[in-house]
């Protein structure tokens, strides 16, 4: 029973094992430069990258290889080496992609340096988003979601308050906690930064309660800032998916955001706190987003830690850093197991939007199929937005899933709860997929 006191969100949710143990007392090791980095030129929402590299071209970690369109995020070398072939690589999400291949060689020469600048604090907003923009952060949350345009508010919009998710509520994840723990004051000073540049009068830091070293990191470092900046740490009830925006809205400020709109609607901008970090080191040291802290952990690992590792190294340089897996191994999952992708494979990079690999042990889900719908209203109970997943997937059985919309197949950001407690085992977000995608269709034919 969570305390009375604590911050949450107002229906549905589940409180599923987190099994977080295993990593969240281990500080954050940083992997020795893989032999190799694959880096797809769309790893963020929106236009891929221009390539501004060749075969053969030596690079060093740091430089910019690939410039951003009009939409997309820049692309930087993660380690120092040669450029090979830039052709179609194994991609986490979409089966395939170009991808720029850097060879590390013995002679590969040293990493940029970057270098403070000592104005960074009152560096104008400007300046500040252009900076941003340069170093090709994303959302490190994993939606990865160009930082820029993020901060780029339209015409009429106003923000009062800049709200740091912090909650991290998916199993086994501990990512973002040891950031926490372990890299509070830039975390704080990344956010004091986007506040400045979106003109949000309050900062919040929105973090479950069952993550006290964080939350008395962040703290701590509070208590250092000059009087008159309004910035503290809200505690939330340890409920998934706490983590979702809007759930984090709900809980943090009491806003409800509408359905279909985002935050800002409601005056809220919701930035991660590992790209809080992120923006701070760009900012402050004009340095690009080149690696990516990650969890690797799950019963299928031998030595479950937190890594940060080069943005492009592959997941099997990652799984043998972490001992290799255990010979019960029978899924890999990009993410966290309630939302995360399960991987046919293991030759694919760490790409900026990754924040754990996971691997479990078992049978895999559905492994013994499915059954019918028992109506038992479990799955309306858990929808933290009151959808109706048992209606949408009778109708997606039944082949009519343009039927699914009034029971909110458009809505769902397929959280998973709904599949966690359903007795039947049914696919629910999945059924919740094939309605939605039914839908743009019949929108893109109407067009």
């Amino acid at each position: 029973m969570a305390a009375s006191w604590l911050r949450t969100f107002g229906r549905g949710g589940i409180h599923p094992p987190t099994h977080k143990y295993a990593t969240s007392w281990r500080p954050i090791e940083t992997l020795p430069p893989p032999p190799e980095v694959r880096l797809p030129l769309l790893q963020h929402i929106g236009a891929a990258a221009e390539p501004l590299v060749k075969k053969g071209d030596r690079v060093r970690r740091g430089q910019k290889i690939a410039e951003a369109l009009d939409s997309g995020a820049a692309l930087h070398a993660t380690i120092s080496g040669k450029i090979k072939p830039i052709e179609k690589q194994p991609h986490p999400t979409l089966a395939t992609s170009p991808a720029i291949v850097i060879a590390r060689t013995e002679d590969a020469e040293p990493e940029l340096e970057f270098a403070e600048d000592p104005e960074w604090r009152t560096c104008p907003t400007p300046e500040a988003l252009a900076r941003v923009r340069e170093a090709g952060i994303v959302g490190l949350g994993g939606a990865a979601f160009p930082t820029w345009r993020k901060l780029s508010l339209p015409p009429g919009v106003e923000v009062d308050v800049l709200l740091v998710n912090g909650a991290e509520c998916e199993p086994y994840l501990t990512s973002d906690f040891r950031v926490m723990v372990e890299h509070a004051p830039e975390a704080i000073e990344g956010a004091l930064i986007m506040a400045r540049m979106v003109g949000a009068a309050r900062v919040l830091f929105g973090v479950e309660a069952d993550k006290p070293l964080a939350i008395g990191s962040l703290e701590r470092s509070l208590r250092d800032l000059p009087r008159g900046i309004s910035a503290h740490v809200v505690p939330c009830e340890a409920r998934y998916p706490q983590g979702a925006e809007r759930q984090l809205v709900a809980a943090v400020t009491g806003r409800t955001v509408p359905p279909r709109a985002l935050p800002t609607a409601v005056g809220v901008l919701v930035q991660n706190v590992a790209t809080a970090v992120a923006v701070h080191d760009a900012v402050r040291y004009r340095r690009p987003l080149l690696d990516r802290v990650l969890t690797v952990a799950g019963p299928g690992v031998r030595d479950p830690r937190n890594v940060r590792v080069p943005v492009g190294t592959l997941l099997s340089e990652v799984l043998a850093y972490c001992g290799g897996m255990s010979d019960g191994a029978s899924r890999i999952v990009a993410g966290g197991p309630m939302m995360g992708r399960t991987l046919p494979r293991l030759d694919v990079p760490v790409v900026k939007g990754m924040n754990g690999v996971i691997v479990l042990e078992g049978r895999a889900p559905l492994g013994d199929g499915y059954g019918p719908c028992i109506h038992c209203g479990r799955c309306l109970e858990a929808c933290p937005l009151s959808l109706e997943p048992d209606q949408v997937s009778l109708r997606v059985e039944a082949g009519r899933p343009l039927e699914a919309e009034p029971f909110g197949a458009r809505d769902c950001y397929e959280c998973g709860c709904c599949t966690y407690v359903c007795p039947a085992q049914r696919p629910l977000v999945q059924f919740m997929q094939v309605a939605k995608s039914a839908l743009r269709r019949s929108e893109a034919i109407a067009v």
